[in-house]
């Protein structure tokens, strides 16, 4: 009994409290896919560009893994026409969490970005062990942003004319469908020429669309504390959330080691002006 009384003592005084405050979309849940155990799923479509022209809807997908996804779903999943699944997580997140799929819809792994030793790993038990600080995950995240879009750029430019080349409905995904999924979308809306408040406001949509499951996953580190009391629950924040300035530091990265955006959709994705345009008609009306 006295040691119940100990542990609960030691969680009254190790529990931390949080103060998250993410930004969020007006969006809301625009053009949100409830598909039970899929997190984050949402179709393109409906958004205006800069010349007034609407995305269609049901051609582009976007979600998290589809590792829980079940085969009472596959029906749900099959009624949206999905020809071809996108796989950008790496090949050591796929061997821990494989996609589960119906089998009529083909699969593709493309990671821009490998864990060959293992740092996603090492990085985790580090943050439990206190060693990495919240502004250290900020500088993490917004380096991770920039090295996505610039380190594989063949990766990203297969990724990007798998989608737009198709020619039926494509889903791609990484794992919480925020981060990577997130800069793949960004790229195909810039390549669309939508604005970039127009980028902002669907790439925040994912703080909107996993609001529960990252309040969930914080209040449960919140509340068992005590047993990794060094943990700073800042760094889950700055993992859970997407921020405006993480999707601009790759906008920057862009701008700095390629000159443009216009630069680099032409010359590193290898996307004419006039593709640009064969593109524009074929997903906008």
């Amino acid at each position: 009994m006295k040691y119940l009384y100990f542990l609960i003592l030691l969680f009254l005084v190790s529990c931390k409290t949080y103060h998250s405050q993410p930004e969020f979309s007006t969006y809301y849940n625009k053009n949100q896919v409830e598909i039970k155990k899929v997190n984050n799923f949402r179709y393109l479509g409906g958004i205006k560009n800069s010349e007034g022209k609407s995305l269609k809807d049901s051609l582009i997908y976007r979600s998290g893994n589809l590792h829980k996804l079940r085969n009472s779903s596959f029906d749900e999943i099959e009624s949206l026409k999905i020809n071809k699944i996108i796989d950008l997580r790496t090949h050591q997140e796929i061997t821990k969490e494989p996609d589960h799929f119906p089998k009529t819809i083909s699969y593709q792994n493309h990671p821009a970005f490998e864990d060959e030793n293992g740092e996603l790993k090492d990085a985790k038990k580090q943050v439990l062990k206190g060693r990495f600080k919240k502004d250290d995950a900020d500088a993490r995240m917004m380096q991770f942003y920039k090295d996505y879009i610039s380190e594989n750029p063949d990766v990203i430019k297969k990724i990007i004319t798998e989608i737009l080349d198709s020619e039926q409905p494509v889903l791609y995904h990484c794992t919480a469908g925020k981060d990577r999924t997130g800069m793949i979308t960004a790229l195909i809306l810039k390549i669309l020429k939508f604005d970039s408040s127009v980028i902002f406001e669907e790439y925040l949509q994912s703080n909107n669309l996993r609001q529960k499951v990252i309040q969930k996953r914080l209040n449960l580190a919140n509340n068992l504390h005590f047993i990794f009391p060094k943990l700073d629950i800042g760094v889950l924040e700055k993992t859970g959330w997407v921020e405006r300035n993480y999707l601009q530091s790759a906008f920057d990265e862009i701008d700095k080691k390629y000159g443009s955006m216009d630069n680099y959709i032409h010359h590193i994705l290898d996307i004419s002006e006039n593709q640009r345009e064969v593109y524009i008609k074929k997903f906008l009306k």
